[in-house]
C-alpha cells in the first residue's frame, strides 16, 4: 500500500485511476520494482502526495517564515485574504506549519495552535474537499463538485478550492483518497468539462484568490507562481514585502492592555480597584471605530506618548460624562429633550448650557428664547383657514367638508401640520397627535391612515433592517417613501423651523440637521430651487401652485393666539356652495336601475357617483349656479339618462359567474371595471373575453387557490379528499372541513380531471358520498345564497351568520375559505366582490375583517396535521401541481419528507437585506425572501433551497451566495440573447425583468428548444417589441387613394391641429411611417425624406423623446413620458395625449431599453 491524504491507497486503486499502469502493476505484484521506487515517480508522486500548497508567507526584510494563521495575528494580511489560503490548504490535504515544515489535519492544526477557533468551523468544512462530503439523500460520501452540483456549497466557493486542487496535482477524490487524472474525474462525476474550461480560462469569477503585495486578484496558480520554493524543504512561500501593518498587532494590544487609569467618574467608576486598562477604556462605548484607530495610529507613528494619549482619553470621557450627568431637559414637539443634545445640535451656546447646569438660568427661560423656541415648538404651520366675508376661522378638515377647498389641497395642508408636530384644534388653540385630533373629531377617521403616515416625519420612520428610527430625509434615500410625498413635508418643515429630529422631535439648524445625517446638501438644493417640482401647495385664491414658504408668507399672523391662517376670498375657487348642497340634497329621486335600483337618492349623491364624470359634474353644478332651480328638472332627466344608458349598455355583455351570466353593468356597480372600460366595451375596443382575461376582473369571477386534492408522497399520487378520506389517509373530520370549503368557494374539484362540479353534480359523478351531501349543500349556499326566513331574499354568508342560521364558527371558516380564494361571494350577482364593496352591502364588516386579518385559535379552523391553522395558513403548506396548477394538501407516507416554510423562517429571510448589482433588483436593497419570491426562483426551488436551509446543509450566507448566482447566471445567459427593439436591440433578460417572458420561456431560450425568431412572432411579445400600429395615413375609400398624415393635411383633406397630433402620436409610438413605401423612418430621416415639412420638425422632436427618453434635469439620466409629466417637464395635457397612444398600440413605451 501507499501513503494517500488520509489514508492508504492499495495498487489496485492505483491502477483503477489510471495513476500506473498494467505493466507497472504487474512488476510491483511480482516483486520486480517497490513501492517506494513507485512512489519517488513524479507520475505517481503528484497524485498521491501533490505539488504542494502555498505553505507560509516569507518576510523578505527578516526572511522569517512564518504561518497564514500568524500573518494574520500580526496584522500582515487580512482576515478575508489568510482565511482563504487556509482554506485551500486544508481543500488541498493539510494546515502546513512552515516553521516546524509539519502537515496536519485541521483538528490537529487546532490542538497543535497553528489555527485559532476563529476559523476552525471554516476550515472543517473546508477539509470536506479532502475527507467528502455527505449527500443529504442517499447518505453516500461525495465529492467537492458534486456537492457543488447539489448546491451544499457556494459555486464560486467550490471553484476556488477545486483551482486549488488542480493547481496542486489534480481533483481529489475522497472515496479514495488521493488525486487523479482529469480523464478518470470526468467518469468517476467529480469533474466536468464545462467547469474546466471555466477554470482553464483565467476572468474575475475564477480569480479568487488576493495578492497582498500587489492588491490583485489572481487565480491560485497564479499566486503560486509569484512564490518562492524553499530548497531545504521544498515548501512553497508566498513572499510579503515589509508595508505597514493594517490591524492593531498584539504588541501594540499589550502597551494597551497594560495602561491601567483611574476612572473618577461615569460607568465604570471605581469598578476594579486598580483602575480600567486603556484598551478597556476605549472600546467602552465613548469611541467610534474610527476614533480607536485614530489613538492606536498616534501612538504607533509616536504622533503621542502613551502619557500624552492617556491624558486625551481620560479628557474626551470626562468631557462626555460632564455632558451626560446634566440631566436638565426642556419641552420639544414630543417630549422633553435634553440640554447637552440642544447644545452638540447648536441650538444653545457653552455659556448657557453652563448657565443651566449651575442654575443661574430655568429650563423654561431658555426655552423661552427666540433662538430656542423656534427649533423647539417651530415657528408655526398653517393652522387653518380665514373666511374674508364672514371673518370666521375654519379648520382645513372643516373647510374641506364645506367644500370651500379641494380635498387634495385640504389633505396636502393638513398633513403638512401632521408633519411639522401636530393638527391644531381651532375651537380650543390646543396641538393634538393625529390619534388625538381624530379622537376630538378635529379631523375624520377617514384621514387618519394617510395624517399618521405624514406624521413619521415627526415621529421617525422604522429602518426596516436596523429598526432605528430615522428621519424623513433618510427615509427617503431609502425609498420607504416616494419623492413627490416626501417634498410637501420637507418643505413645510424647512418653513417652520427646519428638519425635524426623529429621535429628540424637535427641529434642528441645517448644518446640524446635515451632520447628524437626518438631511443633505443635494436635496436642500433642490428644495431651494423654486420649480414646478417643488410649487407642490396651492392658492385657492390666485389658484397657483407654489411652495409652503410661499403660501405661508400669504397668510395671516393672528398675534393673539399665534396662529397662521390661510385667507379665502368669496371667489377662493369654484366649489358647491353650501346652500346650492343643500338644495341638492334636499331634491330626491326614485331611481329604477342601477346601484340605486329601487332607492330613493338625492340629487347630490346621484350627481357624485361614479356614473357621471368630474367635467359633467362641475357642467351641472354650474348649469344649476346660473339657471338655479329652473333646471333641476333637466338636471334630474340628464342624470337618470346617463344611469339608463349605462346600465343598458352594461348588460349587453354576459360573463361566466359561479352559477349564472353576470352582466357588464354588475361588473361595474361592483367596481371590478371602471366607466371607461365599460364604455371600450360598449364601442367595441375591447371584447368580453379580453375584460374576462384582466387579473382585476379574473380574480372576482373565478376565484383561485383553491385546496383541491390530496398528493401523497414519495409516490406523487393525486387523489380527490372524498378518495383521501375513504383510504383512511385524511381523517373524516379534516375531509369534510376542506370539501366544505370547495362547496363555499365554488365548486367541488376532482383534481385527477382537473374539473370543477357543483354540489350535484359532484355526487352524480361519484366524487363525494351521500352520506356528505346533505353537509356539502348548506356549505354551497355560501355561494348560491341563503333564505331570508321572514321576506325570503337571498342572503349572503355573513348575513346568515349574524340572523343565526348558520353557526358562527362555521360561518368564520367559510368566510375565511373564500376571502382566501379570492374575495366575498356576492350570492345575488353570483361573482366574488372587493371588501369595500362587501362592506356597503352588508356582506361583511370592519369588526369580522379584523376577526379574520387577526389569526386567533377562533379563526384556525383547519387541522393540519396535528394543530389548527387557518385556511390561507394551510394553503401555504400546499404544493401545486406543475400539470394543473391546482393546489394540492400533502400527505406524507413512509419514505416521504413534508416540507413548507413556516412563519419565523419567512421573517428570518425578510431581515436580512442583500444588495443586488444586476437585474430586476439592481442597486437596490432587497431581502433575501423578497428574491426567492421573485420571478428569478420557481416555488419549486424556493422550497428546495428553504429545506436545505433549514437542514442546515446551507447556510444563511451561503443561501445569499446562491441565490445572488442565480440571478447573476440568469442575466449573463439572457444577457446574451437579443431581439430586435423600437430603436436597437432588446436582451432576453430585460424582457424577463420587465415580465414580458416568463421563466419558462427563458429557459426555453436557453437550452435551445426555444428559437428567438419563433420567439417574436408570438403576439403577446410582438406588441412589445413592435408595438400593434398606429394611424399610419389616410384612406379616400372612394378612390381607394392612400397618403401620409401630412399628405392629407397638404391637400385640405385635415386641420393643421389635426394633422399634427396624429404625427406626433406616430412619434411618440416609435417611427413616423410612410404608407406608400410601408417604411417606418425617426422624425429626422422623415423631414429629410420630405415625408413631413421642417414646420413640425421641432415639435415631432419632442414628442418623439417619448421613445428616446427626455433628460431628468436634475439627475441628468433618462427617463420616460410619464416621469416627464410628474416632473413638469412636458405639459400634462399634451403627455397624457401621447401616453393614451402609447398605450393603444401595446402599451407604456420604456425609454432606457
Amino acid at each position: 500500500t501507499f501513503e494517500g491524504l488520509r489514508d492508504r491507497v492499495t495498487a489496485d486503486q492505483l491502477l483503477s485511476s489510471e495513476i500506473i499502469n498494467k505493466d507497472l502493476f504487474k512488476k510491483l505484484k511480482e516483486g520486480e520494482t517497490s513501492a517506494k521506487e513507485v512512489v519517488s515517480m513524479d507520475t505517481v508522486k503528484k497524485y498521491l502526495q501533490g505539488t504542494g500548497s502555498i505553505g507560509g508567507l516569507l518576510l523578505t526584510d527578516s526572511q522569517e517564515k512564518i504561518s497564514i494563521y500568524q500573518g494574520k495575528r500580526r496584522g500582515l494580511l487580512r482576515p478575508g485574504t489568510s482565511l482563504i489560503l487556509l482554506e485551500a490548504q486544508a481543500a488541498t490535504g493539510f494546515i502546513i506549519d512552515p516553521a516546524a515544515n509539519k502537515r496536519y489535519s485541521v483538528d490537529e492544526a487546532l490542538r497543535a495552535n497553528i489555527i485559532g477557533p476563529d476559523v476552525y468551523d471554516k476550515l472543517l468544512t473546508a477539509e470536506k474537499s479532502v475527507t467528502g462530503y455527505r449527500d443529504p439523500y442517499s447518505g453516500n460520501k461525495i465529492s467537492l463538485f458534486q456537492a457543488m452540483k447539489k448546491e451544499l456549497i457556494v459555486k464560486e466557493h467550490a471553484i476556488r478550492l477545486l483551482e486549488a486542487q488542480i493547481a496542486t496535482g489534480g481533483i481529489i477524490d475522497p472515496v479514495h483518497r488521493h488525486r487523479i487524472p482529469v480523464e478518470v474525474a470526468y467518469r468517476r462525476g467529480y469533474f466536468d468539462k464545462k467547469m474546466n474550461l471555466i477554470l482553464s480560462d483565467p476572468s474575475d469569477d475564477t480569480k479568487g484568490f488576493f495578492d497582498p503585495n500587489t492588491h490583485e486578484n489572481l487565480t491560485y496558480l497564479q499566486l503560486k507562481e509569484k512564490c518562492i520554493t524553499e530548497p531545504s524543504t521544498g515548501l512553497c512561500l508566498l513572499p510579503l514585502n515589509s508595508r505597514k501593518r493594517q490591524f492593531i498587532d498584539d504588541a501594540t494590544r499589550r502597551v494597551f492592555r497594560s495602561s491601567w487609569l483611574p476612572v473618577r467618574f461615569g460607568r465604570l467608576r471605581g469598578e476594579k480597584e486598580k483602575g480600567v486598562s486603556l484598551w478597556e477604556l476605549i472600546h467602552s462605548g465613548y469611541f467610534t471605530e474610527e476614533q480607536r484607530s485614530d489613538f492606536v495610529e498616534r501612538l504607533r507613528s509616536e504622533e503621542m506618548s502613551l502619557q500624552q494619549l492617556v491624558a486625551l482619553v481620560l479628557r474626551l470621557v470626562g468631557e462626555m460624562e460632564t455632558k451626560a450627568r446634566t440631566r436638565i431637559t426642556l419641552g420639544g414637539l414630543r417630549g422633553s429633550v435634553p440640554a447637552v443634545w440642544l447644545l452638540d445640535a447648536g441650538i444653545i451656546t457653552e455659556k448657557t448650557f453652563e448657565e443651566l447646569a449651575q442654575g443661574i438660568r430655568t429650563p423654561e427661560e431658555v426655552a423661552a428664547m427666540e433662538s430656542v423656541k423656534m427649533y423647539l415648538q417651530g415657528t408655526g404651520s398653517i393652522a387653518g383657514v380665514f373666511i374674508e366675508a364672514s371673518k370666521k376661522r375654519m379648520s382645513f378638515y372643516d373647510a374641506m367638508k364645506t367644500n370651500l377647498l379641494l380635498p387634495g389641497a385640504a389633505l396636502k395642508l393638513l398633513e403638512a401640520q401632521a408633519a411639522t408636530g401636530y393638527l391644531t384644534d381651532l375651537a380650543t388653540n390646543q396641538r393634538l397627535s393625529v390619534k388625538d385630533a381624530v379622537k376630538a373629531a378635529v379631523v375624520g377617521e377617514e384621514l387618519t391612515e394617510k395624517l399618521l403616515l405624514a406624521e413619521r416625519a415627526v415621529t421617525g420612520y422604522t429602518d426596516p433592517y436596523t429598526g432605528s428610527s430615522i428621519s424623513l430625509c433618510q427615509a427617503l434615500r431609502k425609498e420607504l417613501i416616494p419623492l413627490e410625498d416626501a417634498v410637501p413635508l420637507l418643505e413645510a418643515q424647512l418653513a417652520t423651523g427646519g428638519v425635524i429630529d426623529p429621535i429628540h422631535h424637535h427641529h434642528l439648524p441645517l448644518q446640524a440637521a446635515c451632520r447628524y445625517g437626518f438631511f443633505d446638501e443635494d436635496l436642500n438644493r433642490t428644495l431651494s430651487q423654486i420649480n414646478d417640482n417643488t410649487k407642490v401647495f396651492f392658492d385657492p385664491n390666485t389658484k397657483e401652485n407654489m411652495t409652503y414658504q410661499q403660501l405661508k408668507d400669504r397668510c395671516i399672523h393672528e398675534a393673539e393666539s399665534d396662529l397662521w391662517l390661510l385667507p379665502l376670498s368669496e371667489n377662493a375657487m369654484f366649489c358647491v356652495d353650501e346652500q346650492t348642497m343643500e338644495v341638492l340634497k334636499s331634491v330626491t329621486v326614485c331611481v329604477n336601475v342601477g346601484r340605486f335600483k329601487g332607492q330613493t337618492v338625492s340629487v347630490w349623491d346621484l350627481v357624485n357617483s361614479e356614473y357621471l364624470s368630474d367635467s359633467k359634474r362641475r357642467e351641472l353644478v354650474q348649469k344649476y349656479k346660473d339657471e338655479n332651480t329652473e333646471v333641476l328638472r333637466e338636471i334630474i332627466t340628464i342624470v337618470t339618462t346617463i344611469i339608463k344608458e349605462t346600465e343598458t349598455q352594461g348588460k349587453r355583455f354576459a360573463f361566466k359567474g359561479l352559477r349564472k351570466r353576470v352582466s357588464a353593468s354588475d361588473l361595474f356597480q361592483s367596481q371590478l371595471i371602471d366607466k371607461k372600460t365599460l364604455d371600450e366595451l360598449n364601442q367595441g375596443k375591447k371584447t368580453v373575453k379580453e375584460v374576462t382575461e384582466m387579473d382585476s376582473v379574473r380574480r372576482y369571477l373565478e376565484g383561485s387557490n383553491f385546496i383541491a386534492g390530496v398528493l401523497i408522497q414519495p409516490s406523487n399520487e393525486k387523489m380527490s379528499i372524498y378518495q383521501a378520506m375513504w383510504k383512511g389517509i385524511l381523517r373524516p373530520g379534516t375531509a369534510l372541513v376542506l370539501l366544505e370549503a370547495q362547496a363555499a368557494t365554488g365548486y367541488i374539484i376532482d383534481p385527477e380531471k382537473n374539473k370543477k362540479f357543483s354540489v350535484e353534480e359532484a355526487l352524480t359523478a361519484g366524487l363525494i358520498g351521500g352520506e356528505i351531501f346533505e353537509k356539502l349543500l348548506c356549505a354551497e349556499r355560501a355561494v348560491t345564497g341563503y333564505t331570508d326566513p321572514y321576506t325570503k331574499a337571498p342572503m349572503s354568508l355573513f348575513e346568515a351568520m349574524n340572523q343565526g342560521l348558520i353557526v358562527k364558527s362555521h360561518g368564520i371558516r367559510l368566510l375565511e375559505a373564500q376571502i382566501a380564494t379570492g374575495g366575498i361571494i356576492d350570492p345575488v350577482h353570483s361573482h366574488r366582490i372587493p371588501v369595500e364593496v362587501a362592506y356597503q352591502r352588508g356582506y361583511f364588516d370592519q369588526e369580522m375583517n379584523q376577526i379574520l386579518s387577526d389569526p386567533t385559535d377562533d379563526t384556525k379552523g383547519f387541522l393540519e396535521p396535528n394543530h389548527y391553522v387557518t385556511y390561507m395558513q394551510l394553503l401555504e403548506r400546499c404544493v401545486q401541481d406543475s400539470e394543473t396548477g391546482l393546489y394540492m394538501l400533502q400527505v406524507v407516507q413512509e419514505g416521504g419528507k413534508y416540507f413548507y416554510i413556516d412563519e419565523s423562517t419567512k421573517q428570518v429571510l425578510r431581515s436580512k437585506p442583500l444588495e443586488v448589482k444586476v437585474g430586476k433588483f439592481k442597486d437596490q436593497t432587497v431581502s433575501i425572501w423578497e428574491i426567492l419570491c421573485s420571478h428569478y426562483i420557481s416555488e419549486h426551488k424556493r422550497k428546495e433551497l428553504v429545506m436545505q436551509y433549514k437542514c442546515k446543509t446551507l447556510t444563511l450566507e451561503d443561501l445569499i451566495a446562491l441565490v445572488l448566482k442565480i440571478i447573476e447566471d440568469t442575466e449573463e445567459r439572457a444577457e446574451a440573447l437579443k431581439v430586435k427593439g423600437l430603436r436597437g436591440d432588446v436582451s432576453i433578460s430585460e424582457l424577463f425583468n420587465s415580465e414580458i417572458i416568463d421563466k419558462k420561456t427563458l429557459d426555453q431560450l436557453q437550452d435551445g428548444s426555444l428559437t428567438l425568431a419563433s420567439l417574436t412572432k408570438r403576439d403577446t411579445i410582438k406588441r412589445y417589441l413592435d408595438g400593434t400600429g398606429c394611424i399610419a395615413g389616410v384612406l379616400l375609400p372612394s378612390r381607394k387613394e392612400k397618403m401620409s398624415i401630412y399628405q392629407a393635411l397638404k391637400k385640405g383633406l385635415l386641420t393643421e391641429q389635426c394633422a399634427l397630433g396624429l404625427l406626433e402620436a406616430q412619434a411618440a409610438t416609435g417611427f413616423l411611417i410612410d404608407p406608400l413605401k410601408n417604411k417606418k423612418l425617426s422624425v429626422d430621416e422623415a423631414v429629410s425624406s420630405g415625408l413631413v415639412g421642417s414646420n413640425f420638425h421641432k415639435k415631432l422632436l419632442l414628442a418623439e423623446k417619448a421613445v428616446t427618453g427626455y433628460t431628468d434635469p436634475h439627475a441628468g439620466n433618462k427617463i420616460s413620458l410619464f416621469q416627464a409629466i410628474r416632473q413638469k417637464i412636458t405639459a400634462k395635457e399634451h403627455g397624457i395625449r401621447l401616453l393614451e397612444a402609447q398605450l393603444a398600440t401595446g402599451g407604456i413605451i420604456d425609454p432606457v431599453h
